[in-house]
């Protein structure tokens, strides 16, 4: 039996990564030192320290796109965030970046959701307006850096410096409140940039199939758009062949061409930012290391005709799924009571946890209660409201 320590995974990637690729090896480290792992490279304890996380497990109960309540076979942030993670962990080992890194950032992206998705945040970013606002992508650094209270206060789970940064997306607001140790704004290591088109590969893809699931769109109106038509025509070609090849004469049903559709879907956006960012590496000869490339303008990347087709696919969701006016509602209420609940809170503070209030003195009480309602899952708000 092969048994690999910590220091042999590091010596392994060495051999195996591209330049440009992060190393666990030459980690800048973490904001409270600590004595390295017998077994596992820090970016493999960062995944499992945000595995273990409560923040994590309550991404089961939080919308992707229909309420989480819902029903059980849609999307919740939890299998998006799982999604995600396979896609990019692919992605980066084919093209040689750092698939420890990329499947840890993958997993933590959306842990600063609020309940009931994009509404949702809108909603409490109103609340907290003049309290710094409410940005999920900032939210997740808060729960990793300060609200998961794994270490003393104001360490969190305590991350790797490269797996905090690459989950900085776009800029952070002025006020809201974060690590001081962070940079407000930051282009992500190559491996937060493959999480960050792999998320929007993974959405529209999965997206498409809960609006399917649900009945919010039919195929034929998909089909009018370029990537679902030729992902119907690539998913149809390989039944024919697989029909073939195994004497099968059944022909496949409406909802095996749907799953067939969506991953073949799934396939093409990867194969494409694969093969996309590896044209792109190699065009970036004078980039020597991971500090370098990500100063770059951002090296991941699509074909053009791949993101103008997403853009296209992307602009329908957002009129016909996300904007449909039976979806639209259900959220709608929903994010009317999170409110609701926040505002009651508010009023009587002492409904919080004791962890929290402890924090009250520090963080103010706005952003206390937002951080608290923030956390909470839908089916949570739901019952908080009605009790």
């Amino acid at each position: 039996m092969i048994m690999r320590n910590r220091e042999e995974l590091e010596a392994r990637e060495a051999q195996i990564l591209d330049r440009r690729a992060v190393f666990a090896a030459r980690s800048l480290g973490r904001r409270l030192p600590e004595t390295e792992d017998a077994l596992r490279t820090c970016f493999q304890r960062d995944r499992d320290r945000i595995l273990h996380s409560a923040a994590f497990r309550r991404l089961q109960q939080k919308t992707q796109v229909l309420p989480a309540t819902t029903g059980d076979h849609y999307r919740t942030r939890l299998t998006h965030s799982l999604e995600v993670s396979q896609l990019a962990r692919s992605a980066s080992l084919t093209l040689g970046l750092n698939p420890d890194l990329a499947e840890t950032v993958a997993l933590a992206h959306d842990l600063g959701h609020p309940p009931f998705g994009h509404v949702g945040e809108k909603a409490l970013d109103r609340l907290l307006d003049e309290h710094g606002g409410y940005r999920h992508n900032a939210q997740v650094l808060r729960i990793l850096d300060d609200l998961e209270d794994r270490f003393p206060q104001g360490y969190g789970l305590n991350l790797s410096w490269e797996t905090r940064l690459c989950l900085i997306k776009h800029r952070v607001p002025d006020g809201f409140p974060m690590s001081a140790d962070l940079p407000r704004k930051a282009t992500p290591y190559l491996e937060g940039q493959i999480v960050d088109l792999c998320d929007r590969a993974a959405y529209v893809a999965h997206d498409m199939d809960d609006a399917l699931r649900g009945g919010h769109v039919t195929w034929d109106e998909f089909a009018e758009l370029s990537l679902p038509h030729e992902a119907d025509e690539r998913a149809r070609d390989k039944l024919d062949r697989l029909r073939s090849e195994s004497g099968l004469s059944e022909e496949p049903n409406e909802k095996q061409l749907i799953r067939r559709r969506v991953s073949t879907l799934v396939s093409m956006l990867v194969q494409d930012l694969v093969r996309a960012t590896g044209a792109s590496l190699g065009e970036a000869r004078l980039v020597q290391d991971c500090e370098q490339a990500r100063k770059e303008p951002y090296l991941a990347c699509h074909t053009a005709k791949r993101k103008g087709e997403i853009q296209e696919l992307l602009k329908f969701l957002n009129e016909r799924f996300y904007r449909h006016p039976e979806v639209f509602k259900a959220v709608q209420e929903a994010a009317a009571r999170m409110t609701q609940v926040y505002q009651r809170i508010l009023s009587e503070p002492s409904l919080l946890p004791e962890r929290f209030q402890v924090r009250i003195d520090r963080e103010g009480l706005e952003r206390t209660v937002g951080d608290y309602v923030g956390g909470m899952t839908d089916r949570y708000v739901e019952r908080l409201s009605k009790s």
